[in-house]
């Protein structure tokens, strides 16, 4: 029995020591593989999942990018000189200079001073696409707080085209350094865009008709959209504006005895309220219209005893109808003329045509949004609202079929809408904005070459 439980007693010892060995293995390989790198097994994506778009979009062609750090310092020079209507002779030697550093020589001012021409020509024959970018500024205070911000008191780029007309530049460059298509590229570089006029003048010097252009593409800088995708609309897309300036006659006198006067002043107030109305109820509800009052002027407020003898107002009317554009006026005219009677004042209205509606071509602007789904992914090219903005674009596409492109600039940075003191257009989209350009037009002149 003696030698049982000693061997029972052995064999105990030896199953503890054999556990103990065990873990102390387990423990050693825990630790190793620990310290060693550790292998992470990758995820596949599943296969409709594409890179966002705004991923890609700041990747330009390596002909573009060559040559960004040239672009954000033209456009900072742009934004540091502004220039307003037609007096853009500051802007047009910068970028003439600027395309000339880069190898684009053919450009010229005979057809129309103010602006300039710019042609690019393929490797082989073919028709002539147009790209234009207006290059005016704004009578605006620059309060973008950019240490390139506006040196010329009052005037400011707070309306993108100074990113226009950089990737306007950036695209002709691009298609210089690689010009391997059909035909030929024409530049467009605009005034007076602001004031609406500009375009005009491009199409009444013959521009387009010299250049013999087939089709005509456009940008701007568009803050309530993504930087990373751009806005399409087929058909309608931007209003008809146009500016009006009534002014009210009444007779001065003293602000204590205003039985002694006509005060212009509450009869501009009233009027102020009176062309909602024709908006309100004499208008198709249906019909897109704006009629907004943005400057009411009478008297000087150093002079708070008397009563002016003038109050001035000016605004602007937003369309899209031809046949409500002219009834709007005619209302208009009606009630200005209404009101100043019934306060015993005078009162005359006068309303200069800015432009009519953008109406995008379907065919041009469809070709578009592929281009850029094809170059950026599917999904960068999303529905653009109908939007009361104006845009001198329009002289041109009743000329000849084209095209404008609302392109995103929105991120965290940036956040100013258009025409606001603190709008700084995003560089961040510069190179993806110039390589678009590119390529679309690329594509396109091979496809009407065929």
């Amino acid at each position: 029995m003696a030698t049982k439980k000693m061997t029972s007693k052995k064999a105990e010892k030896a199953e503890k020591a054999e556990k103990a060995a065990k873990v102390e293995k387990a423990v050693k390989a825990e630790k190793k593989a620990a310290a060693a790198p550790k292998k992470v097994k990758a995820v596949k994506a599943p296969k409709s999942a594409k890179p966002a778009p705004a991923d890609q979009a700041y990747v330009p062609a390596p002909e573009v990018a060559a040559i960004l750090p040239d672009l954000i310092a033209l456009r900072h020079d742009l934004h540091q000189h502004p220039e307003r209507g037609f007096d853009t002779a500051g802007t047009r030697m910068r970028v003439a200079k600027w395309l000339s550093d880069h190898g684009v020589t053919a450009i010229e001012n005979e057809t129309l001073e103010s602006a300039l021409f710019v042609t690019v020509e393929g490797n082989r024959p073919g028709p002539t696409i147009a790209l234009r970018a207006d290059m005016d500024a704004l009578p605006m205070t620059d309060a973008s707080g950019t240490p390139y911000a506006s040196q010329t008191p009052g005037c400011a780029h707070t309306c993108g085209h100074d990113g226009h007309t950089t990737w306007l530049a950036g695209a002709l460059a691009a298609l210089h350094a690689k010009n391997d298509f059909p035909g030929r590229v024409l530049g467009i570089f605009q005034p007076a865009e602001e004031i609406g006029t500009g375009a005009m003048a491009v199409v009444k010097a013959g521009a387009l008709r010299k250049y013999d252009v087939r089709e005509i593409y456009g940008m701007h800088a568009e803050p309530s959209v993504d930087a990373g995708k751009m806005g399409f609309k087929v058909g309608p897309m931007q209003a008809a504006a146009d500016f009006f300036y009534v002014t009210i006659e009444g007779k001065g006198g003293h602000g204590a005895r205003p039985q002694m006067a006509v005060d212009p002043i509450p009869c501009g107030a009233e009027l102020v309220g009176a062309l909602q109305t024709v908006v309100t109820r004499r208008i198709d509800p249906t019909q897109p219209v704006v009629i907004s009052v943005c400057s009411f002027v009478a008297g000087s407020t150093p002079a708070c005893n008397v009563i002016p003898a003038k109050a001035e107002l000016s605004g602007t009317v937003r369309t899209f109808d031809a046949e409500t554009r002219k009834k709007v006026r005619a209302e208009m005219a009606k009630t200005v003329k209404a009101v100043a009677e019934a306060h015993g004042c005078v009162g005359s209205l006068r309303i200069e045509d800015f432009g009519n509606p953008v109406i995008n071509h379907p065919e041009t602007t469809a070709f578009a949004r592929a281009a850029a789904d094809e170059l950026y992914g599917e999904g960068t090219g999303v529905d653009f609202p109908l939007t009361m903005g104006g845009e001198d674009f329009s002289e041109y596409q009743a000329v000849v079929p084209g095209t404008m492109i609302r392109f995103g600039v929105r991120d965290a940075k940036h956040q100013a809408s258009l025409h606001h003191p603190k709008f700084d257009f995003n560089d961040g989209v510069l190179g993806g904005a110039a390589t678009f350009l590119a390529e679309t037009v690329r594509k396109r002149l091979a496809m009407l070459a065929d």
